[in-house]
């Protein structure tokens, strides 16, 4: 039984971990209502059209038959509610920014429009395809669902100015649709705002996660609108940083006032033949659709380009208080605070020893959770944590906490605690201002509870009680907030690295851990360590995959005609395979992806060859231009990649084909296609000299060969394909 002494700091670091373990309730939201008013967002009536869309719930990439059906089932659906859409049919290759891919295929967009008076259109955006791995009941369906609903409202009940509804397709394959109507679609240049609803997961809070810059008149809409408000400005700087994209990468050119809403949870659906209704949930919808109807009322009832153009810092604080500060103003506010802290460290002087406790204690915490993660992937490689991810991020934070306490322990004696909370929020408006250069977003974070707690410090000689509240205060804010980015961080890193969360978690929990008692956390310290062992033994013990959360495993065939070999290749994440799994495997990356998998031999198949014939080939200047035909013969996709050493300047379609950039990545320039047009498209490419070009070509096939069946039937329960089907692939070399 652990001393009474030491029960306070116990139950401090307890109530920390039940607060980590409990911070997905921010994250939470509304359940739809049982019934609804006139003009509010009915979800069941949402889902059902959802399921008469999507039929049988068949993968629908862009160009397919199967989302033929989908189309003409989402036309229907239309009509039924009263619209009259209109279909933009056109051949789009677009590439996204600083990238050397460039993605062409047919697309046909679904247009339909709600008029009641003149003025600009609002652009309400989804996408209707899906990836070739599953059904899309998520990504996109949310979106298709909730547009589809707010036009049977909005047809009931017009607004000021017109509301256009656009369903596109091939946003999976490369924003081919969203390109192709800011290209080619004349509405385009009536539009000035725009809602882009999409997915990342088949559950969670309708967060939006960005907006056009300056995002002022971005802001005033989703403030004035949003009734259960998830933003954050951090989100918009990460937005930037990562590679997944949206339709609004497309948009953006075009100047619109932009809200971009998703939901992120439980991502190991994403992608997947798990992304059906079944596993949608249904308060995920009813949120995404009541926050986009409420937006584009909202937006449709005025000129957002009539707001002073200006950039905020904001955050929402559980979905129910939103805070919102102009960009100078923050910063101004955030150096007025740290200046405040430095001169009150100074004259406590708690610049000393204090502010290496409290930087010990944060470079402890982070260092222990970063050499823990990397241990336990070492021994038990890959995304081990994927089933049960709560259980794996508890053990960081126990650990965290356990170098935290250990740190505070090692320093010994006792100091003045005054002293010590000065240190800790002048170290954490330090590490906030630097955070804050690189992620302008970030600010908002740094400013309301270290506000409380100087107002404490300043308060303290002369009310030590009113002092000791607000010194409260401050680290429950810094706790609440801190641990609701943190939920969302969890959601966002499925694929790790784990420890990431350790600096956030760190500052969550500093101002609660400076207030124990060194000479107490002796039998806190025995605690923590079993605690951490034993989260750490069931996060390394338990299942890699669950039914809800299955884990990722890909099988394909690979021939390479110009090596003569054959391939069998399992993506795993590097988790390693069953014992039992047929073939002798070893880790290596095969010509057609990046991805370490596992390889064994196979032998040769016969499976789509590709092919490619040149038409033209005229000089241009010192270089030349070709053009080639496609002929995937049977494939449902190609794509052409040209060597590293191949002087290409332009690449796409006759008379309008893209820049391609002399650097960035891949280092290797490619042009790819999917779907039945593949075949017989003309491309044309502009080389900037007369050199014979070497380049691969390669052909996929949805699908393993028959000769696959022997692994297909053996792939281990709780796991399905993820971010691609099992495909047979093909490659060949060319020269032209």
């Amino acid at each position: 039984m652990m001393p009474r002494r030491a029960l306070l700091p116990g139950m401090l670091c307890a109530l920390l971990l039940l607060g980590f373990a409990g911070k997905g309730l921010l994250l939470l939201p509304s359940s739809p209502p049982s019934s609804t008013g006139a003009g509010d967002f009915d979800t069941g009536r949402a889902l059902a059209r959802l399921e008469r869309i999507l039929g049988d719930q068949r993968p629908h990439p862009v160009d397919s038959e199967a989302n033929d059906s989908v189309r003409g089932r989402l036309i229907a659906e239309l009509r039924a509610i009263g619209l009259n859409p209109r279909v933009q049919e056109a051949v789009d290759c677009s590439a996204m920014p600083n990238s050397r891919v460039v993605s062409c295929s047919r697309v046909r967009n679904v247009i339909a429009t709600v008029a009641a008076g003149p003025g600009k259109h609002v652009l309400l955006n989804a996408h209707y395809d899906s990836t070739p791995t599953g059904p899309g009941a998520a990504d996109d369906g949310i979106g298709v669902a909730a547009l589809l609903e707010i036009a049977a409202l909005l047809k009931d009940r017009p607004p000021a100015r017109p509301v256009t509804f656009l369903f596109n397709e091939g946003e999976e394959f490369g924003l081919n649709g969203a390109s192709a109507f800011v290209r080619e679609e004349a509405l385009a240049d009536e539009v000035d705002s725009l809602v882009n609803i999409e997915s990342r997961g088949v559950s969670g809070p309708a967060i939006m996660f960005e907006t056009s810059q300056p995002n002022g008149a971005a802001i005033a809409a989703f403030a004035g609108a949003a009734r259960r408000p998830y933003a954050n400005s951090l989100s918009m700087d990460f937005a930037k940083l990562i590679p997944n994209t949206t339709d609004v990468v497309e948009f953006r050119t075009a100047g619109w006032t932009v809200l971009n809403y998703a939901i992120i949870g439980n991502e190991t659906r994403y992608h997947t033949p798990g992304d059906t209704i079944a596993a949608l949930d249904p308060s995920s919808l009813h949120h995404v659709g009541t926050e986009a109807l409420a937006a584009t009322r909202l937006l449709a009832a005025g000129n957002p380009a009539q707001i002073k153009a200006r950039t905020l810092v904001f955050t929402d604080i559980a979905g129910r208080l939103f805070l919102q500060l102009r960009l100078p103003i923050a910063a101004v506010a955030l150096d007025l605070l740290l200046l405040l802290a430095l001169v009150q460290a100074y004259r406590r002087k708690a610049l000393g020893r204090p502010m290496l406790v409290s930087a010990a204690m944060v470079f402890g915490g982070i260092a222990a959770a970063a050499i823990t993660g990397v241990a336990a992937g070492l021994l038990r490689p890959g995304d081990f944590w994927r089933a049960y991810p709560l259980v794996t991020y508890l053990a960081i934070y126990a650990v965290t906490l356990l170098a935290m306490a250990a740190v505070r322990k090692r320093f010994g004696e006792p100091l003045d605690p005054w002293r010590l909370r000065t240190a800790v929020w002048l170290l954490i408006l330090f590490l906030g201002a630097v955070v804050s250069i690189f992620l302008p977003g970030a600010m908002i974070y740094f400013l309301v509870a270290p506000a409380i707690a100087l107002a404490g410090i300043l308060l303290s000689r002369r009310s030590p009680r009113a002092a000791a509240w607000l010194a409260v205060a401050a680290a429950l804010v810094q706790f609440v907030m801190f641990a609701q980015l943190l939920g969302l961080i969890e959601l966002l890193l499925i694929d790790g690295p784990i420890y990431a969360v350790a600096p956030l978690a760190v500052l969550a929990a500093l101002p609660f851990m400076v207030e124990t008692d060194p000479g107490r956390l002796g039998p806190l310290l025995l605690a923590l360590v079993i605690t951490a062992a034993l989260l750490w033994f069931a996060a390394l013990l338990l299942p890699r995959g669950s039914a809800d959360r299955p884990a990722a495993f890909n099988i394909d065939y690979f021939r390479d005609d110009s090596a003569g070999t054959g391939k069998w290749a399992v993506a795993s994440k590097q988790a390693p395979l069953p014992g039992d799994f047929p073939g002798r495997w070893r880790k290596a990356i095969l010509d057609y992806s990046p991805r370490t998998r596992w390889v064994a031999d196979a032998p040769l198949i016969e499976v789509p060859r590709p092919d490619v014939r040149m038409i033209r080939n005229e000089p241009a200047g010192r270089g030349r231009r070709v053009w080639l035909v496609l002929l995937p013969n049977g494939a449902g996709a190609m794509s052409v990649r040209l060597a590293e050493s191949a002087a290409l300047q332009r690449l796409g379609t006759p008379g309008e084909s893209l820049a391609v950039p002399n650097k960035g990545r891949p280092d290797k320039a490619l042009i790819r296609c999917s779907g039945r047009s593949c075949d017989g498209m003309v491309l044309e490419m502009l080389l900037a000299d007369r050199k014979p070009v070497v380049a691969d070509l390669f052909a996929t096939r949805f699908g393993l060969p028959p000769e696959g069946a022997h692994l297909a039937v053996r792939r281990p329960a709780n796991t399905h394909p993820q971010y691609g089907p099992d495909s047979s692939i093909r490659r060949r070399l060319i020269r032209f």
